[in-house]
């Protein structure tokens, strides 16, 4: 199963927008975390005004991952009449602290559910379980955790962020080669505390696994060609002019137009100014 990532950045790289991915179903969107960005950015793509339930999963509680949760929930409430369904599972050592989280952003009680991850189960055809599995974030002090997604076409991985190579080796050795769809991982340029390097992202993944390897979470701009070369993807994001429909592209040039309309009047404005300084 395919996800469409509206960012693949990591929190300290906000050039590639924070990291977060969804999927849909006839009647379901299905948001994996909601960093500063995401939001809005689901706002502007007309992505949460759908006739259509709407469940977000996060993988932890830093902001890049889930700090326009309010925006999102706020917005899908009084402005679209939809609930937001948190995923939540005994796995997330966090629930407390998102639930605080969510305190201290106003919401109201009623406006938004949470649910169980075993409530998904068999309910959508595109998948027939999600589960959360506690995952390492190295030297945080935040637990987190990362998401399988079983389907018929096989499980799928998404790590949110990895300090170290467990997790990955473990989901492998659990489900053998034949019945892995695809990873889905954050990955770091060097060796970091908090995230997996990509040399040890190689040393981790059988070369018969690597082309449903997709990274995410990009830390620096030179990784992207040394993924490519050890055999790995890079996810695409929905602002990847290839992965937009002929009226998404139409859209986009109305706003370029009258964004450069917006530029050149403000120019001449200060260029008139100018003048009448001289």
């Amino acid at each position: 199963m395919k996800l469409n990532f509206t960012g693949r950045g990591a929190m300290l790289y906000p050039q590639e927008g924070n990291t977060a991915a969804y999927f849909e179903s006839d009647n379901a969107f299905f948001l994996i975390d909601c960093g500063e960005d995401v939001a809005a950015k689901l706002i502007a793509d007309e992505k949460l005004n759908r006739d259509k339930e709407y469940y977000l999963m996060v993988t932890h509680t830093h902001s890049d991952h889930i700090g326009s949760l309010g925006t999102l929930q706020q917005y899908l409430y009084w402005c679209c009449g939809k609930k937001l369904n948190i995923v939540i599972s005994p796995q997330m050592r966090y629930q407390e602290e998102l639930k605080k989280i969510i305190d201290g952003f106003g919401l109201v009680s009623g406006t938004y559910s949470f649910v169980s991850e075993e409530s998904l189960d068999n309910k959508f055809q595109e998948f027939h379980s999600i589960r959360y599995v506690r995952s390492n974030h190295g030297d945080t002090p935040l637990a987190s955790c990362a998401i399988v997604i079983g389907s018929s076409e096989g499980n799928m991985l998404y790590t949110g962020d990895i300090a170290d190579d467990a997790i990955l080796r473990g989901f492998i050795t659990y489900n053998g080669t034949n019945n892995i769809d695809r990873i889905y991982t954050d990955v770091s340029l060097t060796n970091s505390p908090v995230h997996l390097s990509l040399e040890q992202l190689k040393a981790a993944i059988p070369d018969e696994l690597k082309s449903k390897v997709y990274c995410m979470h990009i830390n620096d701009g030179r990784l992207l060609p040394l993924i490519v070369e050890s055999g790995f993807q890079v996810v695409s994001t929905t602002r990847d002019m290839d992965s937009l429909t002929v009226e998404e592209l139409e859209k986009m040039l109305l706003r370029l137009q009258s964004k450069t309309e917006e530029v050149k009047r403000e120019i001449d404005k200060k260029k008139n100014i100018k003048q009448k300084t001289i």
